[in-house]
Protein backbone atom coordinates (compact mmCIF):
# COMPACT_ATOMS: atom_id res chain seq x y z
CA UNK A 1 0.00 0.00 0.00
CA UNK A 2 1.41 3.41 -0.95
CA UNK A 3 1.94 5.89 1.84
CA UNK A 4 -0.10 9.09 1.90
CA UNK A 5 1.66 12.39 1.39
CA UNK A 6 1.64 14.67 4.43
CA UNK A 7 1.37 18.43 4.03
CA UNK A 8 4.87 19.97 4.36
CA UNK A 9 5.66 22.26 7.26
CA UNK A 10 7.06 25.78 7.03
CA UNK A 11 10.43 26.84 8.44
CA UNK A 12 9.24 28.40 11.73
CA UNK A 13 8.62 26.46 14.96
CA UNK A 14 9.35 23.20 13.20
CA UNK A 15 8.73 20.94 16.17
CA UNK A 16 5.36 22.56 16.85
CA UNK A 17 4.48 22.49 13.14
CA UNK A 18 5.46 18.83 12.92
CA UNK A 19 3.37 18.05 16.01
CA UNK A 20 0.32 19.74 14.49
CA UNK A 21 0.74 18.03 11.11
CA UNK A 22 1.10 14.63 12.72
CA UNK A 23 -1.93 15.28 14.93
CA UNK A 24 -3.93 16.21 11.83
CA UNK A 25 -2.71 13.13 9.95
CA UNK A 26 -3.77 10.87 12.82
CA UNK A 27 -7.17 12.56 13.16
CA UNK A 28 -7.79 12.39 9.40
CA UNK A 29 -6.69 8.75 9.13
CA UNK A 30 -3.61 9.38 6.95
CA UNK A 31 -1.69 7.76 9.80
CA UNK A 32 -3.84 4.83 10.90
CA UNK A 33 -4.23 3.25 14.36
CA UNK A 34 -1.68 0.48 14.75
CA UNK A 35 0.52 1.74 11.88
CA UNK A 36 4.26 1.51 12.53
CA UNK A 37 6.17 4.76 12.04
CA UNK A 38 9.77 5.96 12.07
CA UNK A 39 11.33 9.37 12.61
CA UNK A 40 13.19 9.21 9.29
CA UNK A 41 10.14 8.26 7.22
CA UNK A 42 7.93 10.91 8.82
CA UNK A 43 10.67 13.53 8.41
CA UNK A 44 10.90 12.73 4.70
CA UNK A 45 7.14 12.90 4.27
CA UNK A 46 6.98 16.23 6.11
CA UNK A 47 10.01 17.66 4.36
CA UNK A 48 12.02 18.41 7.51
CA UNK A 49 15.00 16.99 9.37
CA UNK A 50 14.42 14.20 11.92
CA UNK A 51 15.06 16.52 14.91
CA UNK A 52 11.70 18.37 15.00
CA UNK A 53 9.90 15.10 14.24
CA UNK A 54 11.68 13.49 17.18
CA UNK A 55 10.47 16.29 19.46
CA UNK A 56 6.92 16.03 18.12
CA UNK A 57 6.87 12.27 18.60
CA UNK A 58 8.14 12.68 22.16
CA UNK A 59 5.09 14.83 22.90
CA UNK A 60 2.74 12.42 21.14
CA UNK A 61 4.15 9.50 23.12
CA UNK A 62 3.60 11.50 26.32
CA UNK A 63 -0.01 12.08 25.26
CA UNK A 64 -0.42 8.34 24.51
CA UNK A 65 -1.30 9.11 20.88
CA UNK A 66 1.85 7.29 19.76
CA UNK A 67 3.25 4.28 21.60
CA UNK A 68 6.47 2.33 21.56
CA UNK A 69 6.23 -1.03 19.81
CA UNK A 70 9.84 -1.96 20.66
CA UNK A 71 13.17 -0.43 21.68
CA UNK A 72 13.47 1.49 18.39
CA UNK A 73 10.01 1.30 16.85
CA UNK A 74 6.86 3.36 17.26
CA UNK A 75 3.27 2.99 16.15
CA UNK A 76 0.07 4.99 16.20
CA UNK A 77 -1.85 4.04 19.34
CA UNK A 78 -4.96 1.98 18.77
CA UNK A 79 -7.15 2.48 21.82
CA UNK A 80 -10.36 0.49 21.79
CA UNK A 81 -13.59 2.36 22.62
CA UNK A 82 -13.67 0.55 25.97
CA UNK A 83 -10.07 1.55 26.75
CA UNK A 84 -10.75 5.17 25.81
CA UNK A 85 -13.77 5.24 28.16
CA UNK A 86 -11.62 3.85 30.96
CA UNK A 87 -9.07 6.61 30.37
CA UNK A 88 -11.90 9.16 30.44
CA UNK A 89 -13.14 7.80 33.75
CA UNK A 90 -9.66 8.03 35.24
CA UNK A 91 -9.36 11.66 34.16
CA UNK A 92 -12.81 12.48 35.57
CA UNK A 93 -12.04 10.97 38.96
CA UNK A 94 -8.65 12.66 39.22
CA UNK A 95 -10.08 16.03 38.13
CA UNK A 96 -12.82 15.74 40.73
CA UNK A 97 -10.30 14.89 43.44
CA UNK A 98 -8.19 17.90 42.46
CA UNK A 99 -11.22 20.19 42.76
CA UNK A 100 -11.97 18.81 46.22
CA UNK A 101 -8.40 19.37 47.36
CA UNK A 102 -8.33 22.82 45.76
CA UNK A 103 -11.32 23.82 47.89
CA UNK A 104 -9.29 22.73 50.91
CA UNK A 105 -5.87 24.12 50.04
CA UNK A 106 -6.29 27.18 47.80
CA UNK A 107 -4.86 30.42 49.14
CA UNK A 108 -6.72 33.72 49.03
CA UNK A 109 -4.34 34.92 46.29
CA UNK A 110 -5.01 31.83 44.19
CA UNK A 111 -8.76 32.20 44.57
CA UNK A 112 -8.54 35.85 43.54
CA UNK A 113 -6.61 34.79 40.44
CA UNK A 114 -9.39 32.33 39.53
CA UNK A 115 -11.95 35.12 39.88
CA UNK A 116 -9.85 37.28 37.56
CA UNK A 117 -9.61 34.58 34.90
CA UNK A 118 -13.37 34.09 34.73
CA UNK A 119 -13.93 37.84 34.71
CA UNK A 120 -11.81 38.09 31.57
CA UNK A 121 -13.66 35.15 30.04
CA UNK A 122 -17.05 36.69 30.94
CA UNK A 123 -16.20 39.82 28.95
CA UNK A 124 -15.31 37.74 25.91
CA UNK A 125 -18.44 35.59 26.21
CA UNK A 126 -20.60 38.73 26.40
CA UNK A 127 -18.85 40.08 23.30
CA UNK A 128 -19.47 36.81 21.43
CA UNK A 129 -23.15 36.79 22.36
CA UNK A 130 -23.53 40.39 21.22
CA UNK A 131 -21.97 39.54 17.85
CA UNK A 132 -24.20 36.49 17.39
CA UNK A 133 -27.29 38.50 18.34
CA UNK A 134 -26.38 41.16 15.79
CA UNK A 135 -25.09 39.03 12.92
CA UNK A 136 -26.59 35.59 13.58
CA UNK A 137 -24.81 32.22 13.32
CA UNK A 138 -22.51 33.58 10.60
CA UNK A 139 -20.83 35.99 13.04
CA UNK A 140 -17.04 35.65 12.99
CA UNK A 141 -16.31 34.70 16.60
CA UNK A 142 -13.75 31.89 16.16
CA UNK A 143 -10.84 33.94 17.49
CA UNK A 144 -12.78 35.01 20.58
CA UNK A 145 -14.02 31.46 21.13
CA UNK A 146 -10.41 30.30 21.09
CA UNK A 147 -9.53 32.99 23.65
CA UNK A 148 -12.36 31.85 25.92
CA UNK A 149 -11.18 28.27 25.52
CA UNK A 150 -7.63 29.15 26.56
CA UNK A 151 -8.87 31.10 29.58
CA UNK A 152 -11.06 28.19 30.65
CA UNK A 153 -8.15 25.76 30.29
CA UNK A 154 -6.04 28.19 32.34
CA UNK A 155 -8.79 28.23 34.97
CA UNK A 156 -8.70 24.43 35.25
CA UNK A 157 -4.89 24.35 35.39
CA UNK A 158 -4.94 26.98 38.13
CA UNK A 159 -7.47 24.93 40.09
CA UNK A 160 -5.07 21.99 39.87
CA UNK A 161 -2.16 24.17 40.99
CA UNK A 162 -4.19 25.23 44.05
CA UNK A 163 -3.81 21.68 45.35
CA UNK A 164 -0.05 22.08 45.67
CA UNK A 165 0.65 18.42 44.94
CA UNK A 166 2.93 17.95 41.90
CA UNK A 167 2.56 14.16 42.05
CA UNK A 168 -1.21 14.38 41.59
CA UNK A 169 -0.75 17.00 38.87
CA UNK A 170 1.59 14.62 37.04
CA UNK A 171 -0.85 11.74 37.34
CA UNK A 172 -3.67 13.85 35.94
CA UNK A 173 -1.55 15.09 33.04
CA UNK A 174 -0.70 11.51 32.13
CA UNK A 175 -4.36 10.46 32.37
CA UNK A 176 -5.66 13.10 29.96
CA UNK A 177 -7.73 11.40 27.29
CA UNK A 178 -7.55 14.33 24.83
CA UNK A 179 -5.06 17.06 24.06
CA UNK A 180 -5.87 20.76 24.24
CA UNK A 181 -5.69 20.82 20.44
CA UNK A 182 -8.49 18.27 20.18
CA UNK A 183 -10.59 20.13 22.75
CA UNK A 184 -10.14 23.45 20.95
CA UNK A 185 -10.97 21.96 17.55
CA UNK A 186 -14.22 20.54 18.91
CA UNK A 187 -15.12 23.83 20.62
CA UNK A 188 -14.66 25.85 17.42
CA UNK A 189 -16.55 23.27 15.37
CA UNK A 190 -19.54 22.63 17.62
CA UNK A 191 -20.08 25.81 19.62
CA UNK A 192 -22.07 27.68 16.93
CA UNK A 193 -24.62 24.89 16.53
CA UNK A 194 -24.79 23.98 20.24
CA UNK A 195 -24.67 27.45 21.75
CA UNK A 196 -27.07 26.65 24.59
CA UNK A 197 -25.06 23.58 25.64
CA UNK A 198 -21.78 25.48 25.59
CA UNK A 199 -23.33 28.41 27.48
CA UNK A 200 -24.47 26.01 30.21
CA UNK A 201 -21.08 24.30 30.27
CA UNK A 202 -19.37 27.67 30.64
CA UNK A 203 -21.63 28.67 33.55
CA UNK A 204 -20.51 25.52 35.39
CA UNK A 205 -17.12 27.17 35.86
CA UNK A 206 -18.78 29.86 37.96
CA UNK A 207 -20.56 27.22 40.04
CA UNK A 208 -17.23 25.50 40.66
CA UNK A 209 -15.61 28.81 41.55
CA UNK A 210 -18.40 29.51 44.08
CA UNK A 211 -17.78 26.12 45.71
CA UNK A 212 -14.06 26.85 45.93
CA UNK A 213 -14.66 30.28 47.44
CA UNK A 214 -16.98 28.70 50.00
CA UNK A 215 -14.44 25.95 50.77
CA UNK A 216 -17.16 23.38 50.00
CA UNK A 217 -15.05 20.33 49.19
CA UNK A 218 -17.94 17.96 48.51
CA UNK A 219 -19.72 20.38 46.20
CA UNK A 220 -16.51 21.22 44.34
CA UNK A 221 -15.82 17.52 43.77
CA UNK A 222 -19.36 16.84 42.54
CA UNK A 223 -19.39 19.82 40.19
CA UNK A 224 -15.99 18.97 38.73
CA UNK A 225 -16.94 15.34 38.16
CA UNK A 226 -20.13 16.32 36.35
CA UNK A 227 -18.43 19.00 34.27
CA UNK A 228 -15.44 16.93 33.16
CA UNK A 229 -17.47 13.78 32.48
CA UNK A 230 -19.91 15.64 30.20
CA UNK A 231 -17.09 17.37 28.32
CA UNK A 232 -15.04 14.20 27.85
CA UNK A 233 -18.01 12.10 26.75
CA UNK A 234 -18.79 14.74 24.13
CA UNK A 235 -15.20 14.58 22.92
CA UNK A 236 -15.36 10.78 22.79
CA UNK A 237 -18.47 10.82 20.59
CA UNK A 238 -17.17 13.28 17.98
Amino acid sequence: MSKGVLNPVDTTSLADQAYRRLREAIAEGTLRPGEKITERDLAARLGVSPTPVREALRQLVHEKVVERAGPRSLRIADHSPAARLEIVEAEVRLSALMARLAARNATAIQLAALVGILTQADDLVASIEESVAEHGPEADVAERLASVFHLVRLFHRQVEECVGNPVLEGLLNQARAFSDEERLDLTIRLAPERAADFRGRYHEHHELLDALLERDEVRAEELAAHHHRAALIQLSSN
